[in-house]
């Protein structure tokens, strides 16, 4: 037998003085228990405790072993509650692009105290880390029809065209005037112009371009940075052009931006998590929608 399985079970009945309430505590039985202390007694060549009809009394052999073990022992039960994990904390888990996250989420996330983990990284490998259950829920524009899915509406971003202020306000920027530049004409400047771009493929460009001038984009110059945050930066540095989201810009941002001679589009965001989480999630489902829509 493990003589600290021994020493833990004399710890607790020098404690009681009882083999009945001691093996409570310690889930045992009272033969079993007793069984134990017979051992520990064999083990160490001497007697620890004298039998009354109700209780145990301890010899000097007990007192001095006690003090011996007391200490260490309850130093591990401390540590074992520090390390045991807590069964009802369940950390929320995040999937998301970072720029919608860290503009909308992530102040109100992290004032709430609620516990949570962020994966940030584009809709398939979050949605496949969904089905995994490596995350709880994502945060996405793509909208899927998969079994044991559930998704929820969540925002509408709202993309606008926006300029560096070097080309605003330049003599030929063809919203300085109070008339709408003629479509042939602003189609051909924007082509003429030096885009920041999401990818290579255009694709936030692309849909711009397809509700302005029904058509694909021929950029001649164009810049690639696979983050917005790293788009507005450029414009603010830099001279050029590109569309981004509304709530990058907020109220103070050095950028021009224009939703009356140019169109912009929206996108529709999507809180999708797995049907079986519904009721875990079902509060931080309505949280969610007034952060982003009260």
């Amino acid at each position: 037998m493990n003589p600290i399985e021994l020493y833990q079970s004399f710890y607790c009945i020098y404690r009681e003085r009882n083999l009945t309430k001691a093996g409570k505590i310690l889930g045992l039985s009272q033969p079993a228990l007793s069984l134990h202390l017979q051992s520990l007694e064999r083990h160490r060549k001497e007697v620890l405790f004298r039998r009354t009809s109700r209780d145990l009394i301890p010899t000097d052999a007990a007192k001095r072993l006690y003090v011996q073990i007391a200490g260490p022992i309850e130093e591990l039960e401390r540590m074992e509650g520090q390390l045991k994990p807590k069964e009802n904390i369940r950390r929320l888990r995040i999937g998301s692009a970072k720029e919608i996250f860290l503009e909308k989420f992530l102040p109100k996330l992290s004032a709430s105290g609620e516990s949570f983990h962020v994966q940030y990284g584009h809709p398939p490998e979050l949605l496949d880390a969904l089905t995994k259950k490596e995350i709880d829920l994502v945060i996405t524009n793509q909208k899927l029809n998969v079994p044991g899915i559930m998704l929820e509406e969540l925002y509408n971003e709202k993309f606008v065209f926006v300029a560096s202020k070097s080309i605003s306000s330049d003599a030929n920027f063809p919203f300085r005037g109070q008339t709408k530049p003629k479509l042939d004409f602003l189609k051909t400047w924007m082509e003429n112009q030096h885009w920041f771009v999401y990818s290579e493929d255009f694709a936030i460009v692309r849909r711009f371009w397809k509700v302005n001038f029904d058509s694909r984009p021929k950029l001649k110059k164009y810049s690639v940075l696979p983050n917005l945050h790293d788009i507005r930066t450029a414009l603010e540095f830099g001279s050029g052009v590109s569309v981004l989201p509304k709530y990058l810009l907020g109220t103070k941002s050095p950028l021009y931006s224009n939703e009356k001679d140019c169109l912009g589009f929206e996108n529709q965001l999507y809180l999708v998590s797995r049907e079986e989480d519904v009721d875990f999630l079902e509060e931080k489902f309505r949280t969610f929608h007034h952060w982003m829509n009260g």
